[in-house]
C-alpha cells in the first residue's frame, strides 16, 4: 500500500534520482506513453526494496519495463547464465554451510538456506540449524538448492524469475515437502507469494524462537528485516523484542530501526547501498552507551548480518555483532 509520509534510505542517499510515490503511480499508469533510456538507470534502480514506501512491487514493474525498453544492466547476462547452470547468482554453487547430515532425518519439512546465506554467511545458517535441532524440529536440507529468484527479480528479469519459481515448485512437490522454513526474508517473500496455489506452508525461522530457559543479560540492538517488518510480518518486531526481553536482555531503540542498505544484497546501485550502510554504521557509533562490553547487534536477515559485519569493521563500530540463535542457546 502506497504511503504518503515515509522515510526512504535511497532518497536520503541519492535524492536527485529518487522517484516519489506520486511519480511512480504516474509511470505505472502511463507505461505506453514513454520509453526508458539507459540514462534512467540511476533513478529506476535507486531502490533497495525495503518497502518503507509501500510500493516495492510497483518498483519491480519499473525495472521490468527498463529492460523491456531495450536497456542493459552490466553483468545481468552472466547472472542469468550462472542461475541456469548453478541455480545460484554466484559463479559457484557449493555451499559453505557445515552440518552433520547424519543428524538430519527424512522429513516433509525443508530448511531452505538460500544462496546468500550458504555463500556469504554460512556460520549464520549453522547456528540456526543447531537451534532448530535443539528445539526438536525435524527437517531436511537440500544438497543443492535452486535460487528463489529474488536477486533476478530485483534486476527486472521477470522471465528468469518465473523460471526459477517454477523449477522450485516442481522440485518441492516432487520431494513431497509440506512445510518450508526459510532463513532469508527474500526467500520467505517469494515462496509465500508463489506457493499459495500448491499448498506448501512457508514459515520464517524466527517463528520457532522461544525465550531462553537460562536467564541471560546484556543490551541488544535489533536490526530488523525491513521487507518483513514493512510488509508480510509486521508483528515480528514486537514478538522478537518480547522473546529477548523475557530471556533477560534489554532492547536499545536506535534511530527508529532504519534500513541497513542490504535489501537486495550488494548488487546494482552499490553506491547507494554503500552510502546507506555507512550511514547506519555512523548511527551505531553515535549511540550514547557507557559500557559496550555487553552490548550486541543482532539481526534475523543474513544480508543485514553481512552488511553490519562488513561495514562495521570498516567504521570500527563498538557494539559487537552477535548471532540471534547464539544468544538464545
Amino acid at each position: 500500500m502506497s504511503k504518503k509520509d515515509f522515510y526512504c534510505p535511497c532518497r536520503e542517499a541519492d535524492p536527485d534520482h529518487f522517484i516519489t510515490n506520486d511519480e511512480l503511480n504516474w509511470l505505472i499508469e502511463h507505461q505506453e506513453e514513454y520509453k526508458f533510456s539507459q540514462d534512467d538507470f540511476l533513478k529506476v534502480y535507486n531502490c533497495i526494496h525495503c518497502n518503507e514506501c509501500g510500493t516495492t512491487t510497483e518498483r519491480f514493474v519499473l525495472k521490468e519495463k527498463f529492460l523491456r525498453d531495450g536497456n542493459k544492466i552490466d553483468g545481468l547476462k552472466d547472472m542469468i547464465k550462472a542461475l541456469q547452470i548453478n541455480g545460484t547468482p554466484f559463479t559457484q554453487n557449493k555451499s559453505r554451510v557445515k552440518y552433520n547430515e547424519k543428524d538430519l532425518e527424512k522429513s516433509t519439512t525443508l530448511l531452505y538456506l538460500g544462496c546468500f546465506t550458504t555463500v556469504k554467511t554460512p556460520k549464520y545458517a549453522e547456528n540456526i540449524i543447531k537451534y532448530l535441532k535443539k528445539k526438536g524440529i525435524k527437517f531436511t536440507i537440500l544438497e543443492q538448492e535452486i535460487c528463489c529468484g529474488y536477486p533476478i527479480l530485483c534486476n527486472g528479469a521477470i522471465d528468469s524469475y518465473h523460471d526459477l519459481v517454477n523449477k522450485n515448485k516442481e522440485l518441492f512437490q516432487e520431494k513431497g515437502f509440506k512445510t518450508i522454513i526459510t532463513i532469508c526474508p527474500s526467500c520467505y517473500l517469494v515462496f509465500k507469494k508463489e506457493f499459495r496455489t500448491i499448498h506448501i506452508d512457508v514459515r520464517f525461522f524466527t517463528e520457532y524462537f522461544e525465550p531462553s530457559e537460562e536467564k541471560k543479560s546484556g543490551k541488544l540492538i535489533i536490526q530488523h528485516a525491513c521487507p518483513l517488518r514493512n510488509g508480510e510480518i509486521p508483528e515480528i518486531v514486537e514478538k522478537l523484542e518480547d522473546i529477548y526481553k523475557k530471556s533477560g536482555y534489554s532492547i536499545i531503540e536506535y534511530v527508529s530501526n532504519k534500513c541497513c542498505g542490504g535489501g537486495i544484497g550488494h548488487q546494482l546501485r552499490t553506491d547507494v547501498i554503500d552510502a546507506i550502510a555507512f550511514k547506519r554504521m555512523e548511527d551505531f557509533k553515535n549511540l550514547k552507551i557507557n559500557d559496550y562490553n555487553d552490548t550486541y547487534i543482532i539481526t534475523y536477515c543474513p544480508d543485514a548480518y553481512w552488511i553490519i559485519k562488513t561495514y562495521g569493521r570498516r567504521k570500527k563500530i563498538q557494539p559487537r555483532l552477535k548471532d540471534m540463535c547464539e544468544l538464545l542457546m
